[in-house]
């Protein structure tokens, strides 16, 4: 294979010293012993010597292995499939499992039975075989009980037995003849590539130098070698799918000795590592899908393919855009600890990358990386001999645009720690939502604005994935003529990080054919303005300001009528409302909850229409108030203040006042008035009273 295209553009992008490997460099080392490929004898013998000493992180680990000696080990007749499949179709809600072949919705009642229903528990209990041969490995590298290592080679083995046997089949049911991404335990290339670099990989290499040459090669040809080619067959390049895929053919190759398929998961220059990290990874250090589910899940085979090269002494860790996607998480953390929500994601946090930050810090010693960790043990700071200790202050956060990506954070430091995010970037294909100049924010320790992410359900395949997460009506956004946007790219016009305050301005002309839309933040220690300015040229077109806030109800006076019938918005169908109305003048609106009380404000527009209720959130049961601004003509003007207030103190007034090519707003309450100016386009101006 060719490899000079990977190594000129990994040539591109080193820094500090670091060079790509060379291909010849990348092979399965003489001599060593599998389990180097698990952990090093210096990681080991800490892992080790934490055992000895009693520590209950490393004992429990070997604790539960010994408990499992004890059930018995049940293979499934076939393979698993997504858990996508494992949702009431009616409800659109995940299902309740009551016996292996008895799935129920909880909202209608309705059981399931069979495949694909079957087939989704089916894949839990692979996964649970394969972690359990995981564990017992280990548990048999730390204690050198011979019942742990037969426990892991019975599972490696019983699923060498049963592999090709399996029927082929991929996450739409197909067989073998009508997809390139299927599998035979899992359904997909994806799932079989995580398998193997997260359970089978480590399992194999803890295990395999004690067994004889023909366990070895029942397991090599059986297993290891077929799942392998199966995954190796299916090509993704900028995918998430492919880092998954580079990270098993490298494990692959080091457990089979077979050097080539390593050199293929690095230098392939349309797939490989080197590629994806030139063209997947933003100049900032953001995974190319703007999600940081997938963003910290990408990380997760990266660091895989970046750790087992570094016990096969090849250094992947030295590459800049690897460090950036590390390092990254750390700017972006919101108010409550969280990673904004956008695109498919559900709850991120920097917090929950730890083992595989551990492993980044191991390799790269970076304060920032160090000041994510906990300061607690875990298995990961055993592993890589991390001190704990009193460490320095982590850095106050500042407001900071992130221009690759397409996203600008905001930051006060006033008593709520205020702190926003609005998207303004690329649209990052399948994972990504169609949400350009949404925004989402966070205050008094809680998430406030919401962007729902996806369903944890994982609801892909229904309606309610497209036309609800994805859509935009489900985001801090403004909706045209009901529709949901297309997928599109805006422009940074202004970013001021000032004295009390931050600000940000962004325009997209493609989200909606004909349609020019501009979007100003302005966060204050104390609120948040949000400007908008849609020009339709001149067709009449229909505008909704739509508003999500985690709260426990929403209160408008002006939405105080009988509920419409129907909102006419695709994804509508998801929405509950509880009042509609109009008016011309001010609409006020006050969304209650445990942590604090926001009170929203829309300065006057003539004809506004104003619609509340709630949407949906983590699930259809989980329901979040929201709040609609209905006005059309062939050009729209909206202007929102949102006041979080941890008392019931008075809430500020808003007042507009239009001027040519611009906007000034007058903010006055509490005996101050603050004045804010945007040209509506690349000049903001912000004079706080005090």
């Amino acid at each position: 294979m060719n490899y000079a295209v990977a190594l000129v553009l990994a040539g591109a992008l080193a820094q500090g010293g670091w060079k790509p490997p060379a291909p010849d460099s990348v092979g399965a080392p003489k001599n060593h012993e599998s389990r180097d490929l698990a952990c090093t004898p210096a990681e080991l013998g800490r892992l080790r010597a934490t055992y000895r000493r009693g520590d209950v992180i490393v004992r429990a680990r070997v604790d539960r292995a010994k408990a499992a000696l004890a059930r018995k080990v049940e293979f499934p007749p076939r393979g698993g499939q997504h858990n996508q499949w494992y949702q009431c179709d009616k409800c659109q809600l995940g299902l309740v499992t009551e016996s292996p072949t008895r799935h129920r919705c909880k909202r209608c009642g309705k059981v399931y039975t069979g495949a694909p229903y079957d087939d989704v528990i089916y894949s839990r209990i692979h996964s649970h075989n394969l972690t359990r041969a995981r564990e017992s490995a280990w548990a048999f590298a730390l204690t050198g009980d011979e019942k742990l290592r037969a426990d892991a080679v019975f599972i490696l083995s019983g699923y060498a037995d049963r592999y090709l046997r399996y029927p082929y089949h991929d996450s739409r049911r197909r067989t073998k003849h009508a997809s390139d991404s299927g599998g035979h335990i899992k359904e997909q290339t994806l799932s079989e590539a995580s398998m193997l670099i997260g359970q089978i990989g480590p399992a194999y290499a803890l295990v395999r130098d004690g067994l004889t040459a023909a366990q070895r090669k029942h397991i090599d040809d059986g297993l290891i070698r077929p799942m392998v080619e199966n995954i190796a067959k299916c090509r993704r390049g900028k995918s998430n799918w492919q880092s998954f895929h580079n990270a098993a053919m490298y494990w692959g190759g080091a457990l089979l000795g077979e050097p080539e398929w390593m050199r293929r998961a690095v230098f392939d220059k349309k797939n490989g590592f080197l590629f994806q990290l030139a063209h997947c990874v933003s100049s900032d250090g953001m995974w190319y899908e703007n999600s940081w589910g997938y963003h910290l899940y990408t990380l997760r085979a990266l660091v895989s393919l970046a750790e087992v090269a570094r016990r096969t002494g090849v250094d992947l860790w030295g590459h800049p855009a690897l460090r950036k996607m590390c390092t990254l998480p750390a700017q972006y953390t919101m108010a409550d600890g969280h990673l904004p929500r956008f695109g498919d994601d559900v709850n991120s946090s920097p917090s929950r990358a730890a083992g595989l930050l551990e492993a980044a810090w191991a390799a790269t010693r970076a304060p920032e990386i160090e000041r994510l960790l906990p300061n607690k043990d875990s298995w990961e700071s055993i592993v890589h001999g991390r001190k704990l200790g009193v460490r320095s202050r982590p850095p106050v956060l500042s407001s900071k645009v992130f221009e690759g990506a397409g996203h600008a954070i905001l930051r006060t430091n006033g008593p709520g720690r205020l702190t926003a995010a609005l998207t303004f970037g690329p649209f990052g294909g399948f994972h990504g939502h169609f949400d350009k100049l949404s925004f989402v924010w966070y205050g008094f320790g809680s998430e406030l604005g919401v962007d729902p992410g996806r369903a944890r359900s994982q609801a892909y395949r229904l309606p309610i994935h497209k036309r609800w997460y994805r859509g935009t009506i489900a985001h801090n956004a403004v909706v045209v003529d009901g529709k949901p946007q297309q997928g599109a790219n805006g422009e940074l016009l202004a970013f001021v990080d000032g004295k009390g305050f931050a600000a940000v301005a962004a325009r997209c002309t493609t989200a909606y054919p004909g349609v020019s839309h501009a979007r100003c933040l302005v966060l204050t220690d104390a609120y948040l303005v949000v400007l908008d300015v849609l020009d339709a040229g001149a067709k009449p077109r229909r505008f909704d300001w739509v508003y999500h806030h985690r709260a426990t109800d929403v209160v408008c006076a002006e939405a105080d009528g009988e509920p419409a019938n129907d909102i006419g918005m695709v994804g509508g169908e998801f929405i509950e409302l509880s009042g509609s109305g109009s008016c011309d003048g001010a609409i006020r609106a006050r969304f209650p909850a445990p942590s604090s009380t926001t009170w929203l404000t829309v300065a006057a527009g003539k004809g506004s229409q104003v619609h509340r209720g709630t949407g949906v959130g983590a699930s259809v049961v989980d329901r979040v108030p929201l709040l609609i601004v209905r006005r059309s003509g062939k050009a729209a003007r909206f202007a929102a203040l949102l006041e979080p207030q941890s008392t019931a103190s008075q809430p500020l007034r808003l007042h507009r006042v239009a001027i040519r090519d611009g906007a000034r707003l007058e903010i006055t309450g509490r005996g101050r008035t603050d004045r804010i100016t945007w040209d509506e386009g690349r000049r903001i101006e912000v004079d706080l009273g005090r």
